[in-house]
């Protein structure tokens, strides 16, 4: 019996946890750069957010690489369409899919 009930709480436990701790996708329009603050400002269906970078966000360009330069990448300019991927917390950006760079 108890050891039905432990079993059952495991799998709450997990799925819970599992269902928290998932990351979403978030399509916006670059703001600006605030690569003082570590910061990257977009403007979304929701609104105009902040999302703090770290080192470990991965800058991902159009082909799947990851860019060396992080929040300085020249492709990062106010206007570009990105695609952003934020962590459970809804602030911290685990990745930023960086569209190819247009040419003038």
């Amino acid at each position: 019996m108890w050891r039905n009930c432990l079993t059952a709480a495991a799998v709450i436990v997990f799925a819970v946890s599992g269902a928290l701790a998932a990351d979403k996708e978030v399509m916006g329009k670059l703001v600006r750069v605030d690569a003082a603050k570590n910061q990257i400002i977009v403007k979304t269906d929701d609104g105009t957010k902040t999302y703090d970078v770290n080192d470990e966000t991965k800058f991902i360009g159009p082909k799947g690489g990851v860019s060396d330069k992080g929040i300085k990448d020249d492709r990062l300019v106010a206007g570009v369409e990105l695609k952003l991927v934020v962590a459970a917390n809804n602030k911290t950006l685990h990745e930023v899919h960086i569209p190819e760079k247009k040419s003038k």
